[in-house]
């Protein structure tokens, strides 16, 4: 399993910048919204599947949001929001779900398992500003 990539320190106290999980599947997707998510002024973390997700939040890495896929090799969205939202220190937590798939039974199946937003792929990123802002408050982009 390879290590999740980050741009700082999540581990230290909070900042004024919002940390956002990654947890996404395709390398080319991944590196793409975490440019985006630093353009707008994001940390980031990245991770593979669902499975480095959960070993980020267990190990105590601080984090403001998770945008995840919901298809995912060996630990689904579903399964990830689903942990999330058992872990009382992490209920709360906004949670964005994102896929390819875009169908009603999809999104309503995600919702109702505890993420706040769906996001279909292909979104712009105007769509992901937006739903982040909704959860997180306004973010001035990187000059």
């Amino acid at each position: 399993m390879a290590a999740a990539i980050t741009d700082s320190d999540p581990k230290r106290a909070r900042s004024s910048v919002p940390t956002i999980l990654v947890a996404e599947d395709e390398e080319s997707v991944r590196s793409m919204i975490a440019l985006v998510l630093r353009s707008r002024g994001y940390r980031t973390i990245l991770c593979a599947d669902g499975r480095e997700a959960v070993s980020q939040l267990e190990a105590g890495v601080h984090v403001d949001a998770v945008l995840m896929d919901i298809r995912m090799p060996r630990l689904g969205g579903i399964e990830l929001v689903t942990f999330i939202r058992q872990q009382p220190e992490l209920a709360s937590l906004p949670v964005v779900a994102m896929s390819a798939y875009n169908d009603q039974r999809q999104e309503r199946e995600v919702l109702s398992a505890g993420a706040d937003a769906f996001l279909a792929k292909p979104f712009t990123v105007n769509d992901l500003s937006d739903a982040l802002e909704a959860l997180l408050g306004p973010r001035k982009p990187r000059a």
